[in-house]
């Protein structure tokens, strides 16, 4: 049994999928392949970082060395033996339609913005309504960048940012000047998710725009932020999830009358200033300092960190002038501080006539309950008065049943009750049995969604509809009844069948996080396990698995960063000459390295007198070759230094490249 594509597809373009497309789909995009290759440095790694860990052990040298073996062993026939041929989960007739499928340029295959549910788009309706978006001039900027200089405008950002942090360098911690130190950043990735539980608009879906801000220049300082304005973000209105929701409503008086409201577009509808200003002055209502700054410090560094984006679509580069960015950490965050400041002083002055009896947010999201029908468009229409950049829409109970957030509100014997609510557009798309994936994750979906049934559903007669409806569910997800049926039975008695606590030593867990490789890799488990804890007694192994070749992956419809401007990476320079090479690694723009070793200036690309010397420069002066971009490679990545340094020392390990004077840039104790 499978999910039927006509509920899991949503198709706004022109193409028209054959049914081997539409089946593949309708497992939806999320469905994990084989690794097609396993990338070296990825591999060992893991390994050398749990031998590092045991090394650190109060363990004797014998055993040490025994355990090396024992890894050695099991990693390298684990790498050896794994073969992709045998481990498909799709037919080779189905991966050639993928293949192929995933080469058409004049269509876009993505996930729904909310639910697991594919749309299919034309590539240039979608391209117009991402460009009306990006023509607001009022919340973005189209910046003017010569083609072959876009590195400039990223250096040029964090310029100002260092200066900045040099200027309050004496007044934060060494660790926090470092950690938010810029170097190697790029631009924000924008790209829009289709809204297909909203009305269309001239028969094309309404799309969200979100902004990928991992790795740009101000991302860490977004994230330095987040925990300073913790406090600010909620109130006695706001909830915390659904679960603390569920159990909140029910205690509410049933014969109120129930409505919802929505916020439009609020991300980008927060003011920026104003919300920034509210930010400082609550932040610093109780003392003169900050983390170490000053009150005008904080401002500064707050406003370069909203106000510095640099974003990347379609190969041309914007800046976001207001508003918050719907992907940036400090997103919710600002969103949150701006509401919960005016929401207090609004319910407060709100006249008594219509005055909610009960107010609850969750982000934009908001539920209200009054004493009559016809206190919700008044409420509505007092709140839209409230705030220029602000529009509020609302939604009343229908014949006594209300959704809010994923839970189904209704009356029934006299109080509220609650069920899992699911749109229209709900797909049904679960994590597929077939799915490249340990057992182990597909238990945990499971046990997952039985928990989540049993917080938000309020008695237990409607949790045995719900335990129904799931089972169907999952059913289409190619689930079996027994798999689904032991889960169900593992699961009630974890809630009501007392446990006996034993009294333990607790030990030492020492993690490795691995590519999952199908069977292989469950015995490569079995072998870790058995062989670690057996030399290191006192120590529970725990051996995590990862997947990261999706069918999503096939269909990658956002703008890539450009080669010149990536960073934190392991290269290979490869004379054209003579073929000597060179690895290296580099936390900085790949241009900028490029740039030192061909002798020539990132940002101009003139020639530097005086410049540094580099094994592939000195080369360059006594070979006949010019050093040209093409003659380097990306072997792999990593954002933490410490583990690019291993990554480019297991490469350096298995090449030996000829230009290397060093033999590695971390020892290698396992290798």
């Amino acid at each position: 049994m499978n999910h039927d594509p006509d509920k899991v597809i949503f198709n706004y373009s022109s193409y028209k999928p054959s049914e081997v497309e539409r089946n593949l789909l309708a497992k939806g995009l999320n469905f994990a392949l084989p690794p097609q290759k396993l990338n070296y440095g990825d591999y060992f790694t893991p390994f050398e970082l749990i031998y590092r860990d045991i090394k650190k052990l109060p363990i004797d040298t014998n055993i040490l060395e025994r355990i090396k073996v024992d890894l050695k062993k099991v990693c390298f026939s684990s790498y050896d033996n794994y073969q992709f041929d045998n481990e498909l989960n799709i037919t080779n007739e189905e991966l050639n339609v993928l293949k192929s499928l995933a080469k058409r340029d004049d269509i876009i295959i993505q996930k729904s913005d909310k639910g697991n549910s594919v749309v299919i788009l034309n590539k240039c309706d979608y391209t117009k309504r991402m460009k009306e978006t990006l023509s607001d001039q009022s919340t973005f900027k189209k910046l003017d960048v010569t083609a072959g200089k876009e590195l400039n405008i990223l250096l040029q950002q964090e310029d100002r940012l260092i200066t900045f942090l040099k200027k309050v360098k004496n007044s934060i911690s060494y660790d926090l000047y470092k950690s938010l130190y810029p170097q190697g950043s790029q631009p924000g990735i924008l790209y829009g998710l289709s809204k297909i539980h909203k009305p269309l608009v001239d028969k094309f879906p309404k799309l969200r725009p979100i902004l990928s801000a991992l790795n740009t220049s101000t991302y860490k300082w977004a994230k330095f932020f987040v925990p300073v304005l913790k406090d600010l973000t909620c109130n006695n209105f706001t909830i915390k999830d659904s679960f603390e929701f569920a159990k909140n409503i029910t205690e509410q008086d049933s014969r109120l009358f129930m409505a919802s409201l929505d916020i439009d577009s609020l991300f980008t509808n927060v003011p920026l200033d104003e919300t920034i200003n509210l930010c400082i002055n609550e932040v610093f209502k109780s003392g003169n300092k900050t983390c170490g700054m000053s009150k005008t410090e904080m401002f500064e560094m707050l406003s370069l960190t909203t106000k510095e984006s640099i974003i990347l679509y379609d190969n041309s580069f914007y800046s976001q002038i207001d508003g918050v960015s719907m992907g940036s950490p400090l997103g919710p965050t600002l969103a949150n501080v701006f509401l919960c400041h005016h929401e207090k002083q609004w319910l407060n002055d709100c006249p008594k006539h219509f005055k909610p009896v009960y107010y609850k947010r969750y982000v934009d999201d908001i539920i209200v309950l009054f004493k009559s029908p016809e206190h919700v468009p008044l409420f509505a229409n007092y709140l839209n008065s409230k705030h220029k950049k602000l529009k509020f829409t609302f939604e009343t109970e229908n014949n006594g049943k209300l959704p809010f957030l994923d839970i189904n509100i209704f009356r029934e014997k006299g109080k509220f009750v609650t069920t899992i609510y699911r749109k229209d557009t709900f797909s049904g798309v679960y994590t597929n049995f077939n799915s490249f994936l340990p057992l182990d994750y597909k238990f945990g979906l499971v046990f997952t969604l039985l928990h989540r049934c049993f917080s938000l559903v309020s008695d237990l007669s409607k949790f045995h509809l719900e335990v129904e409806s799931l089972k169907q569910i999952l059913l289409k997800n190619e689930y079996s009844e027994k798999f689904i049926d032991t889960c169900i039975y593992k699961f009630l008695n974890k809630l009501f069948i007392e446990k006996v606590t034993y009294l333990t030593v607790p030990k030492k867990e020492l993690y490795i996080v691995l590519p999952f490789l199908g069977k292989n890799s469950s015995l490569l488990k079995t072998r870790l396990i058995k062989s670690l804890q057996k030399q290191v007694k006192f120590c529970k192994v725990k051996v995590v698995f990862k997947t990261t070749n999706r069918l999503k992956h096939f269909f990658r419809f956002k703008d890539k960063i450009p080669e010149t401007l990536r960073s934190s990476l392991i290269y290979k320079f490869t004379c054209g000459s003579c073929n000597a090479s060179y690895i290296g690694k580099t936390f900085r723009h790949m241009k900028v390295r490029v740039s030192e070793h061909r002798g020539v200036s990132p940002r101009t690309g003139k020639a530097l007198q005086g410049t540094m010397s580099t094994s592939v420069r000195d080369h360059m002066l006594t070979c006949d070759h010019r050093v040209v971009w093409e003659d380097f490679s990306v072997l792999g990545n990593e954002s933490n230094n410490f583990l690019l340094e291993l990554k480019e020392s297991l490469f350096i390990k298995r090449d030996k490249p000829q230009l290397n004077k060093n033999i590695a840039s971390r020892e290698l104790f396992l290798f």
